[in-house]
């Protein structure tokens, strides 16, 4: 690596974390750690892999959202209302994240703006050979197209739109009745993250998988006692 290279790299290293430091309202972020201290994870922003334009827009968005989420996400609360199942768990966390980047979205446009911009490259970069059913589409993704398409106002492609068309109706049947309390209480997280775990763990969709990790537990404690 030249030397104007690093130094480019330093320069925009500094901005992002004066960029988080604001975002987060952490004003100690660039305090000089002690030996026994952890790194601040706006210390570690990882920017060796710059090749072009869509991987600073990808930064920019992913510094922006744990920004976000040290500003506006309680750990206490997150995990007090965490659902016991281990995909509604990763559902839930979804979750949380478009809350917290909802919130600066609103906060300042150009936070809405690179959130906006990454997404579409994340969707225009999707690519499926073949889509006959749900199973080809994992639920997780199919979970955050849902959440892009109705909290962010993301436009999908055809080919997200078609992975999403398999989940939409399922995801509505749980979540349709409860959007508008859901996006009224962004700022409130206790309300938000209570209503979606309460959703979450009524899904049908998962009630196939909890029963598999009951059987699997059951079958550990057979063993066991044997």
């Amino acid at each position: 690596m030249s030397s104007k290279e690093a130094s480019l790299k330093e320069k925009l290293k500094i901005a992002l974390t004066s960029t988080a430091k604001v975002i987060s309202d952490d004003f100690k972020l660039e305090k000089k750690l002690s030996n026994n201290q952890k790194p601040k994870e706006f210390d570690t922003i990882e920017i060796d892999n710059l090749t072009n334009p869509s991987d600073l827009i990808r930064l920019r968005a992913e510094t922006d959202s744990k920004a976000l989420k040290k500003k506006f996400s309680d750990n206490l609360i997150y995990k007090k209302n965490l659902p016991s199942n281990t995909s509604s768990k990763s559902l839930y966390n979804i979750a949380e994240k478009i809350r917290c980047e909802a919130l600066g979205g609103k906060m300042l446009k150009g936070i809405e703006k690179n959130f906006i911009e990454n997404y579409s490259q994340i969707i225009n970069r999707k690519r499926k050979d073949q889509l006959k059913s749900k199973e080809d589409v994992p639920v997780l993704e199919a979970f955050e197209l849902y959440m892009l398409k109705n909290f962010h106002k993301i436009n999908l492609n055809p080919l997200t739109e078609k992975m999403l068309n398999f989940w939409e109706k399922d995801f509505e049947q749980s979540i349709g009745k409860h959007k508008e309390f859901l996006k009224e209480n962004l700022d409130n997280q206790e309300n938000y993250n209570s209503r979606f775990s309460q959703i979450l763990e009524e899904m049908d969709i998962f009630q196939s998988e909890e029963d598999n990790e009951k059987n699997e537990e059951n079958q550990e404690q057979d063993q066991n006692n044997s």
